[in-house]
């Protein structure tokens, strides 16, 4: 394990004034070609890959044929480095489609996508339109910057065969944090030589998911103030600890972890009992589906901690997004297409290939996304019974150091779990080092 700084070093939060005029002089990247006269050339920059590829191409093809005179190239590949590079040197796409939402912030701090407050609210469009959270994760420092493409969300898988043999309820999850850990505790199971056989519950590799579960506050957003030594981030760490304890401890699950199959295959802890509950999102259904299509399963709602009512049902939320960079040669035609995959139409048929939510509340009852396989019936379940009624949605701010700000994090919760530092000392770490890097930026006055 590193210090994420070594990881970070090249991220676009730490692109200086020397680093834009460097890239000024850099090679334009490949892919851009120059505009026929006769129609209008619509560059967009992806990363999807495989069957998400296939997917939204067949979207680019029937925006072509419903929009005379524009034609859509896709170009994979994509990344801040290269876009920030091209914008400086006046070659930028005009759309950049990315997985998540970490470089929204970084993008728009430096100045490389548009702001599309205008454009939406011209459109007709409300952030009402969408699931909670959707919009707000979109944005930074009050001002929209990107658009959804589809969303994500959480929800404990359990497999109900083990939660039967070790005495508990076969139909539905733990209502509290505590009643996960004590479960989790009873369901853990060790060979003769202290090794795991069984752990109670994989958690995800994303701990902001459930320091946000245990009621972790990660910016205040009036203060532009990064909080994670706040009380009730200590809290939240210290319980964490404590269920991963219950499971011998953060090394020897991550150990058992590491031997066992990821969520992507046939070996999947779920599907082999390895596991009798995991905290994932909507399109780990697909992988259930496509790997170990028999595997018996069920999802419930995330737990929240006894004492905090407030936080029943919380809806941890990311998805993909569209970006309009600054200099696009054709910005209508690319808002044209951005609005375009606001429509029902378009967030059926994306978010049936992709396995994901549909980030406006039209598609909440879609049929097309939530009946006709058990996979497609689980996504229904946390788009319906999650993602758009919860009353606590939270994802990761949208800030000019989000990435850092990840990678920190996880650091952090790492070095306390191994008991290196204390929660209250690797969270204030944690705290010094992200705030010293967002006040360069001085969003707000000091």
């Amino acid at each position: 394990m590193c210090c994420p700084s070594s990881r970070y070093s090249t991220s676009l939060n730490r692109l200086t004034r020397r680093t834009l005029l460097w890239a000024a002089a850099a090679p334009l990247a490949a892919g851009c070609h120059p505009r026929a006269s006769t129609t209008r050339q619509l560059v967009i920059w992806a990363a999807v890959t495989g069957i998400e590829e296939q997917g939204f191409l067949r979207l680019c093809r029937r925006f072509e044929r419903e929009h005379a005179g524009i034609t859509v190239q896709l170009v994979g590949s994509t990344n801040a480095d290269k876009l920030i590079r091209a914008v400086v040197a006046g070659a930028p796409p005009d759309i950049v489609y990315l997985y998540g939402t970490s470089l929204v912030g970084p993008l728009a701090a430096n100045g490389a996508i548009a702001m599309l407050d205008d454009r939406f609210r011209e459109s007709g469009l409300h952030a009402d339109d969408y699931l909670p959270g959707t919009i707000p994760q979109s944005s930074w420092n009050g001002k929209i910057y990107a658009m959804p493409v589809t969303r994500d969300s959480y929800a404990v898988y359990c497999n109900p065969q083990v939660l039967g043999e070790c005495g508990f309820p076969t139909h539905r999850g733990p209502d509290t944090l505590e009643e996960l850990e004590l479960m989790a505790r009873e369901i853990t199971a060790r060979n003769r030589d202290g090794s795991l056989r069984r752990i109670g519950v994989r958690l995800p590799d994303d701990h902001a998911v459930l320091m946000s579960a245990y009621g972790a506050t990660l910016y205040d957003e009036a203060a532009g103030a990064i909080t994670t030594d706040a009380d009730e981030s200590i809290s939240a760490l210290e319980g964490l600890i404590r269920l991963m304890d219950a499971q011998g401890g953060y090394s020897r699950v991550r150990a058992f972890s590491t031997g066992i199959g990821r969520e992507a295959s046939a070996q999947s802890p779920i599907a082999s009992g390895k596991a009798a509950m995991y905290i994932g999102g909507e399109w780990n259904a697909m992988y259930l589906l496509r790997h170990s299509p028999e595997t018996d399963y069920f999802v419930d709602k995330l737990p929240h901690p006894a004492k905090r009512p407030d936080l029943r049902n919380m809806a941890w939320q990311d998805g993909d997004v569209m970006m309009l960079p600054q200099g696009a040669k054709s910005p209508d035609a690319a808002w044209a297409f951005m609005r375009w995959m606001q429509r029902l139409p378009q967030q059926e048929e994306y978010a049936a290939a992709m396995s994901n939510l549909p980030a406006i509340k039209a598609g909440v009852h879609s049929l097309r996304i939530t009946q006709g396989s058990k996979a497609r019936e689980t996504v229904g379940f946390i788009l319906r019974e999650v993602a758009a009624v919860s009353k606590c949605p939270r994802f990761f701010p949208t800030l000019p150091v989000t990435q850092l700000y990840r990678d920190t994090l996880q650091f952090a919760v790492q070095t306390a779990m191994l008991k290196q530092k204390t929660p209250q000392q690797a969270l204030r770490d944690c705290r010094l080092r992200v705030q010293a890097e967002l006040d360069k930026y001085r969003v707000h006055a000091p």
